[in-house]
């Protein structure tokens, strides 16, 4: 019999259909938004639809942008228009109701996603059916995609991820695909969510969802010090809390882990920028093995029998 590879290789057209969902907004610059749709376009497997969420009124550039991949995408271009800027939430929250087909792969405006990544996940998807969420690593660039700075690899299994999830968030957001049903039943991105993605998989958690990641770099991300900056502050330190006591009253995290959580997570938020980039890099990142270099994996033994030993350890 046929691999689920060879199916997909052999008859792209055979494979499940899913969609994208983009979200964009005003500040998003016009050149690395369409770096990001043109890595859509050049999939082994090209998504079904892209559902394009404009976050409000977009700039000139953009707007010129969307206007030709509309008529350029070899597959379903949808734009979805919001008449003022909701947020992050909002827009993750009406693209996932806009999409037509039950699996939807996120994506940002300036991320680019790896040639197989979506082959990858429909194999994966079509060999494990039971999986409801599948992500995968992600590596970080500042400028140039073939210069890899640090690799976030996340746990493989499903329990590792649950155990990983009470400390920190146990997925790469912009490499996940997960199954409309599932989401929606949980009630869906929530617009009062800041942290639009660690909600979500603990409530898919808490609902019996199964997760799995893929230890393969399915997407490259722009890693400059915004990307730090942007997580700290009262206002972030305050969503953290209310975020963590949410996982205590349901029971997903005990005390001790919940006090652990807020009293290193508030620390976090409200220490200098420069620190806080310091931490991330020392904590939450990997510098890159040689053989990283593009398109980075493990042996799939490695997957087979992987056990996360260190999850219990991270805060």
């Amino acid at each position: 019999m046929a691999s689920a590879q060879e199916i997909l290789s052999m008859n792209p057209e055979k494979h499940p259909s899913f969609s994208v969902v983009l979200p964009v907004y005003h500040g998003d610059d016009p050149q690395h938004f369409n770096k990001a749709v043109e890595s859509l376009a050049s999939q082994t497997v090209i998504p079904d639809e892209v559902v394009v969420v404009e976050d409000g009124p977009l700039t000139d550039s953009l707007e010129r942008i969307l206007s030709d991949w509309s008529t350029e995408f070899p597959g379903n271009f949808r734009r979805c228009r919001h008449e003022s800027n909701k947020g992050l939430s909002v827009a993750l929250r009406t693209g996932v109701k806009a999409a037509s087909n039950d699996l939807v792969a996120r994506m940002d405006a300036d991320d680019l996603s790896v040639e197989d990544r979506f082959e990858t996940q429909l194999q994966f998807l079509i060999d494990n059916p039971e999986t409801d969420v599948v992500g995968g690593y992600i590596a970080e660039f500042s400028s140039d995609p073939s210069d890899i700075s640090a690799l976030r690899k996340v746990p493989h299994q499903h329990d590792a991820i649950r155990r990983k999830a009470r400390f920190r968030s146990p997925m790469n957001h912009g490499s996940v695909m997960f199954r409309r049903d599932s989401v929606l039943q949980v009630g869906n991105y929530r617009s009062v969510d800041r942290m639009e993605d660690y909600g979500l998989w603990v409530r898919l958690l808490l609902s019996g969802a199964t997760f799995r990641n893929i230890p393969k770099v399915l997407l490259k991300v722009r890693a400059g010090n915004q990307l730090y900056d942007r997580r700290g502050g009262w206002e972030y330190a305050r969503e953290e809390l209310r975020l963590q006591t949410e996982f205590y009253r349901w029971g997903f995290t005990s005390l001790p882990i919940f006090i652990l959580n807020v009293s290193f997570r508030s620390v976090l938020r409200l220490i200098p920028n420069r620190v806080r980039r310091l931490v991330y890099q020392q904590l939450a990142r990997e510098e890159p093995p040689d053989r990283v270099a593009n398109n980075y994996s493990e042996p799939e033994s490695e997957f087979s029998d992987f056990e996360e030993s260190t999850d219990e350890q991270e805060p």
